[in-house]
């Protein structure tokens, strides 16, 4: 119910943005993924437990082992990698919004602007949503999403896969929301060329 009536909240500010027959299928605002987006060397970790200026505060954060272990990881792939790309402009915008439709996954900013444009009507007037695109990416370049697993920390987290064999990590709010963004997005399917790669 609470996807149904978040979607259709933002479907006419959404509409602007879609192609003529392009369908609307889920909608979510997103929040950071606090997974780690390097690998974790736990090696050079337990050498970084052992500076004194990070016990005094003074010195640098101590590693991201902890944030693996809890969160797991949040993005695979190499540098200009699709997911690398995706996940750095969600992770960037200061406010994302999911939407997908039958033809692409979007990433839009929504804000509201009021409809009078002087006096007192534009701060206390009627206001309308409007979305702003942030990045796209067809249907064809995804290969499909899975609910991370479940977790009070990992709660509205979902993996989703591109076809370069990189992958990347969303997280819905509310959690309620991921479920369906995974069912619309859709079960995944193999890659062109398997690369071995996989998100914890």
């Amino acid at each position: 119910m609470a996807s149904r009536d978040y979607t259709a909240s933002v479907e006419s500010a959404l509409r602007p943005l879609l192609a003529g027959d392009e369908r609307l299928l889920a909608a979510s605002p997103l929040v950071k993924d606090p997974g780690t987006t390097e690998d974790v060397s736990a090696g050079d970790e337990l050498i970084n437990l052992l500076d004194p200026t990070i016990l005094l505060g003074l010195g640098t954060h101590p590693g991201n082992a902890v944030q693996r272990a809890v969160f797991g990881r949040a993005v695979t792939g190499p540098a200009g990698s699709a997911a690398r790309r995706f996940f750095d402009t969600v992770d960037a915008a200061p406010a994302p919004k999911l939407a997908v439709t039958d033809r692409r996954i979007l990433i839009v900013g929504i804000d509201a602007r009021p409809r009078a444009s002087g006096g007192w009507r534009r701060w206390l007037g009627p206001s309308e949503m409007v979305a702003t695109l942030v990045t796209e990416t067809s249907r064809a370049d995804i290969l499909g999403a899975v609910a991370a697993p479940a977790g009070v920390l990992r709660r509205g987290r979902f993996l989703i896969g591109f076809g370069d064999g990189s992958g990347c990590v969303l997280v819905c709010a509310p959690p309620s929301l991921a479920e369906p963004v995974v069912a619309a997005i859709g079960t995944p399917r193999p890659p062109a060329a398997d690369t071995g790669r996989e998100i914890q």
